[in-house]
């Protein structure tokens, strides 16, 4: 199955020769100019554009190829803890693709997450789906259940009460 994850920096990934290193060390070990700037999406302020770079790891037995993707401000903006210096802020990401994917393909994937991410944002702000105190699966399940019956609710109404503009013909060729 393809999939493209979120992981933390101390992750440990398999590389092509059988070691194991940290995310933020191969990040360190990834020539500048390797590194490509990209937009991965539009955001509210136009363009989300960030440098993107990647790390072939360990391909699987299924065929399937291994990356780490890496996602990293175009301009200092994330003060180090040690230092106090102003970095460069950087995302990791763990890929399962098809052989041959571009850092195109991978940087539009990443770009998606978004997509997915925000209704889960607007669920927690509008009905309180981050607002359970649970401690057993059963408890959770239901909490989130009213929560997504609830948001689909709100979203039913609102779309029913938007109105409508006409279509207007498309004139081009």
């Amino acid at each position: 199955m393809r999939y493209l994850l979120a992981a933390p920096k101390d992750e440990v990934v398999p590389l092509p020769d059988e070691r194991t290193r940290q995310a933020r060390e191969l990040h360190a070990l990834v020539p500048e100019e390797a590194f490509e700037r990209r937009s991965c999406a539009d955001g509210t302020e136009g363009p989300r554009d960030y440098d993107w770079g990647t790390v072939q790891l360990a391909s699987t037995a299924q065929g399937f190829e291994r990356h780490l993707l890496i996602r990293r401000s175009t301009v200092p903006n994330k003060k180090d803890k040690k230092t106090g210096q102003l970095i460069h802020e950087s995302a990791y990401f763990l890929c399962h693709t098809d052989p041959g994917v571009t850092l195109a393909g991978l940087v539009t994937a990443a770009g998606q997450r978004w997509m997915v991410e925000e209704p889960f944002q607007v669920t927690k702000g509008q009905v309180g789906l981050d607002e359970h105190e649970v401690h057993k699966w059963c408890s959770w399940y239901r909490h989130t259940t009213v929560c997504t019956l609830a948001m689909a609710f709100l979203v039913t109404v609102r779309s029913r009460l938007i109105t409508r503009q006409p279509l207007t013909p498309d004139h081009r060729p």
